[in-house]
């Protein structure tokens, strides 16, 4: 998606710097200016959020894409915040290790704009989320200002919290540059197990099942034009993945599901690149109700659903911008109201996200007061992507 898409014009400038020392500048310049800066990384979460109310400088991270200091005795990585993610994958899994995060594109998504969108995907189950990993960062704020937060070790309680502050701000608040994770060793293997859905099914008493008595590090209930499909993945050694698919295999036939596979290795759909795409949240005890409800009142518009089982997180998925994506959009926004869950607008287009702000965030956050506040104490001038925040802050 390109700039004319994400921001409705095209930025004024874009500045592509070969160093922090360069994005300060950048920083420095637009205080002094007042330009508006637009932080850039690899453009996979641009679509969510407002739109910006003036889009001056197009800030392109994409340079900063330095491994700064692996410690992979301490399990530790220090990176720039323009690498992707696939990227630091490779270099970490030299060592054995990973982070185990799998927000959509990873070929794309920079680590920086993973931060700043908290982006994640159905490892959310095993693993936790961005917060859970990481444990220092480094950003220049809207003065040019070089501040760090946390540390480069596990154990590090030192001061205010700013790398939590940053995570899903979408950089209102200032520029990562640098950021240091806590890794996990790779596991020896992995293993899928696929099994069919059908209306005589108990799918809520095989989901809570597997969860408790197989503890799959995904747990995700699929479904498209082929069928409804509930997908399990294990990580472990040989013995402790054969040993869960075993297990799961068995509950799955107890609470007849129809024929269940193994594969090997990592089967999970894949969150396509996609022009529209929302997300409904629910406690986990709901997630299968809710799942129900949006294909009753969503099927036709031709969604594909993905709920993430366990955590409580439906994805709506369309492949184009059409008629029919808008009219789920807000069919799902209604649904959001009705049932009293969060409604968000992960990837939209312009028509969308310009429009009423429940198109964006469903309800309007309790704490609106308290972001205001922030923001106005770290970005006083309001030069980093003013308007993209919640409630248009």
């Amino acid at each position: 998606m390109n700039e004319a898409e994400v921001l409705g014009k095209v930025a004024a400038e874009r500045v592509r710097p070969q160093s922090v020392e360069g994005v300060q500048d950048v920083l420095r310049q637009a205080h002094e200016t007042g330009l508006s800066v637009i932080p850039w990384g690899g453009g996979t979460g641009q679509d969510y959020g407002g739109v910006p109310r003036k889009a001056d400088i197009l800030l392109d991270l994409s340079a900063l894409s330095a491994l700064v200091a692996h410690e992979y005795a301490d399990m530790t990585v220090t990176a720039q915040a323009g690498m992707t993610l696939t990227d630091l994958q490779s270099q970490l899994a030299q060592h054995g290790q990973f982070l185990p995060l799998d927000p959509p594109q990873s070929e794309k998504a920079t680590l920086g704009g993973i931060l700043a969108t908290n982006a994640c995907g159905p490892l959310r189950l095993g693993y936790g989320t961005v917060r859970d990993w990481l444990i220092g960062i480094t950003v220049v704020d809207a003065q040019g200002r070089l501040i760090k937060g946390g540390g480069k070790v596990v154990k590090n309680v030192t001061g205010y919290d700013l790398p939590k502050l940053h995570v899903g701000a979408l950089g209102t608040l200032g520029v990562i540059v640098e950021a240091t994770f806590k890794v996990s060793p790779k596991p020896e293997t992995a293993r899928t197990l696929v099994a069919q859905v059908s209306p005589a099914s108990d799918l809520s008493t095989a989901a809570v099942r597997l969860w408790q008595e197989t503890r799959p590090v995904s747990l995700l209930l699929h479904e498209d034009t082929q069928g409804r499909f509930l997908v399990a993945l294990y990580h472990g050694d040989a013995i402790v993945t054969q040993e869960a698919t075993e297990r799961a295999g068995a509950i799955t036939q107890a609470c007849q599901l129809l024929v269940s596979q193994v594969y090997p290795g990592e089967l999970v759909p894949e969150t396509p690149s996609t022009p529209v795409q929302v997300r409904l949240s629910t406690s986990p005890t709901e997630a299968v109700a809710l799942h129900n409800a949006a294909f009753d009142a969503l099927a036709e518009t031709g969604a594909t659903l993905d709920t993430w089982l366990g955590i409580g997180a439906l994805t709506l998925t369309w492949d184009e911008v059409s008629d029919s994506a808008l009219t789920g959009v807000h069919k799902a926004l209604l649904l959001a109201k009705v049932r009293g869950v969060r409604f968000t607008l992960l990837h939209g287009p312009l028509s969308l996200r310009t429009g009423d702000l429940e198109t964006l965030w469903f309800p309007a956050p309790s704490a609106r007061i308290l972001h205001e506040r922030v923001k106005e104490a770290l970005d006083p001038y309001n030069i980093l992507n003013p308007g993209r925040f919640v409630c248009g802050i």
